[in-house]
């Protein structure tokens, strides 16, 4: 086998983690495909993936204030790829055309639209998917009623418009009220069905009463977080395309935030045994 020789130059660290407490035995393997920055940096979250690995949670932090428009300007080391979807809020959302990495001091996002809300400076940008709102009558409802029992799991609010679905594709009706049960909800619309539901038949949000459970591109959605983080890495590490990534992750620590990736309140949430400082 002949021999190779990888030159390379060290950099110095900017430590994040102030004090370590107890680890994942072993270490975890982090998931780079779809990794978007060429290093994993120390204190940068992490969640379970699929097949034994773990992946990153992505983050990024803006470094300009957004107030509306395409350009969205945030720090660099951020594993973002263009097509994602990202998020300064959890409701609000917009999907990445491209990202321009040719700036020394930050990276310029494009976004296909923009957010509709303001960001200002050291805002989180998180990661999330587009998931359609849906739920499943498990009671049967007339026209001459507005309530309808509904299964557990769906992601409706009051305010939201439903409608029916194939068999019963009931014009669009705004929620007025939700009654959260053990093992069913009552959902209450501001008008009686225009058709009978039956048990078992889907009800999705629509964006508006006009589109009646129409074509799938009208139907409402809501963006879904990655999954929680549950470490955090305890190493910077470089990033190959090809190779997944072996670190160590971090339970229980203290962290530095200036010196860390950015995490918002949901993310510091998850990590429970994290302390930033």
């Amino acid at each position: 086998m002949p021999l190779k020789i990888t030159r390379q130059k060290d950099e110095r660290v900017i430590k994040a983690i102030l004090h370590r407490i107890a680890d994942i035995p072993n270490g975890v393997t982090v998931k780079v495909a779809n990794l978007g920055g060429a290093v994993l940096f120390e204190g940068t979250p992490l969640c379970k993936g699929e097949n034994g690995l773990f992946e990153v949670v992505k983050t990024a932090k803006v470094v300009t204030a957004y107030t509306s428009g395409t350009s969205l300007e945030v720090a660099k080391g951020h594993h973002f790829v263009a097509g994602e979807i990202i998020s300064p809020d959890g409701i609000h959302t917009a999907t990445i055309s491209a990202i321009d990495k040719t700036n020394a001091g930050k990276d310029v996002m494009t976004l296909g639209a923009g957010f509709g809300v303001a960001v200002a400076v050291g805002g989180c940008i998180s990661l999330v998917t587009l998931a359609k709102k849906e739920a499943t009558a498990v009671g049967t409802a007339t026209t001459s009623v507005n309530t309808i029992k509904v299964a557990k799991g769906h992601s409706f609010h009051v305010g939201d418009i439903i409608a029916g679905k194939a068999a019963s594709k009931f014009v669009g009706v705004e929620i007025t009220n939700i009654a959260y049960g053990d093992t069913s909800d009552i959902i209450t619309v501001a008008s009686n069905f225009s058709v009978g539901i039956a048990a078992d038949d889907v009800i999705i949000g629509v964006k508006e009463a006009s589109d009646a459970g129409s074509t799938a591109s009208k139907q409402q959605t809501y963006p879904v977080p990655q999954a929680k983080a549950v470490a955090i890495a305890g190493s910077h590490e470089d990033v190959k395309p090809s190779e997944n990534l072996f670190v160590s992750a971090w339970l229980f620590a203290v962290v530095e935030e200036g010196n860390a990736p950015v995490v918002n309140d949901a993310i510091k949430s998850d990590l429970k045994g994290i302390i930033y400082v």
